[in-house]
């Protein structure tokens, strides 16, 4: 005997589809099978449709993708506590972390920038923030674009809430505030600035603590007899700001004949201006004017702002069995100093080829 025949009209009814619906389902495939699934045909089949049914609410894949993306935007808390900057860089690691819970839509947001409801409202409140920090209009609109890339970027790398990432974007902020450097160029230290540039070490190694390492952020800086013998060797420069005041120095050593950077620090609240690169070029430029052909330093490899730094500026590391004699005695007093808790190692640049500016 054959089974009754099962109407149609007895299946329970589907959802209505609907662009929301699409897009939704379109996220939920992306986190579970990954972007290469994502087809408008297995959205489609997830809806148990035909694919030509999407393209009355989504045009195609990238106008999926743009809904897809503009709807985790929609997520992203708007802070209301704090200055513009602590807003700012709480709409920001907001947004990163928005992206990066879904794995390849953060590139999405790198490659593009959509002109959807929620992107356009998180451009106007970054926009807006930056306003209140003092911008003129032109030069926010040129930063707002440098933090969507950083955002982006940093999604990618799923690193919100992040030091690296947070001391990134205070320096981008920095940076974009600061430019161009205030004061300047380069001078010569005096004795009486002493005391000004061992503040600016303490200023310079609180960040250093945001990264887990306190013993360094609360090291002493250079002694008085130290900075002193820089001074009247003449190897020690500042960069004053516009009230003739150091906001950053460096002081230079001779290690086996080469120069060698003992020290160079800038107050924080100048960060991303490149007055660092500014007192490096000087140090350079005084080392070619003695016939001289290296500059080294020694450094963190793992902290933003020094080895990778550094790398970007021309620096590459130094093999230990490379190393001069007087480079391996300031490595073993580091060792002592305990600094070797975190990877540390040795740079040099060749001046010849060194790019200033």
């Amino acid at each position: 005997m054959n089974a009754a025949p099962v109407s149609r009209r007895a299946r329970p009814a589907k959802v209505p589809l609907s662009r929301d619906l699409v897009v939704e389902t379109g996220l939920r495939l992306l986190d579970t099978e990954g972007s290469a699934a994502l087809t408008m045909r297995r959205v489609a089949k997830e809806l148990d449709t035909g694919a030509a049914s999407l393209y009355v609410y989504v045009a195609h894949r990238d106008d999926l993708l743009t809904g897809m993306l503009d709807h985790v935007l929609s997520q992203v808390q708007v802070p209301t506590e704090g200055d513009w900057r602590a807003r700012l860089t709480q709409l920001a690691e907001s947004a990163i972390e928005a992206l990066g819970r879904h794995d390849g839509l953060a590139l999405v947001a790198f490659g593009r920038f959509p002109a959807t409801e929620h992107a356009l409202g998180l451009i106007e409140q970054l926009h807006t923030l930056l306003r209140d920090g003092g911008l003129d209009p032109a030069t926010a609109t040129w930063a707002v674009d440098l933090i969507y890339r950083h955002i982006a970027a940093e999604s990618v790398q799923r690193t919100a809430g992040d030091v690296r990432a947070r001391w990134a974007l205070r320096a981008l902020l920095n940076g974009i505030i600061a430019t161009p450097a205030a004061g300047g160029p380069a001078r010569l230290a005096r004795e009486d600035e002493i005391a000004a540039l061992q503040e600016i070490e303490r200023r310079a190694g609180a960040p250093f603590a945001e990264v887990g390492m306190t013993a360094v952020a609360e090291d002493e800086p250079p002694s008085r007899e130290v900075l002193r013998a820089f001074v009247v060797e003449e190897r020690a420069w500042v960069w004053p700001d516009d009230n003739d005041q150091p906001v950053g120095y460096l002081v230079l050593g001779l290690v086996d004949g080469r120069p060698h950077i003992d020290q160079v620090s800038v107050d924080p609240a100048y960060a991303g201006a490149r007055i660092g690169k500014r007192l490096i070029d000087h140090a350079v430029g005084w080392s070619r004017s003695k016939g001289l052909e290296e500059i080294t330093l020694t450094t963190f490899t793992q902290v933003p702002w020094n080895g990778p730094y550094y790398e970007r500026l021309g620096f590459t590391y130094i093999p230990p069995a490379d190393e001069t004699p007087g480079l391996r005695a300031i490595r073993a007093s580091e060792i002592a100093h305990g600094l070797d808790e975190w990877p540390r190692a040795c740079m040099g640049a060749e001046l010849a080829g060194w790019r200033s500016g």
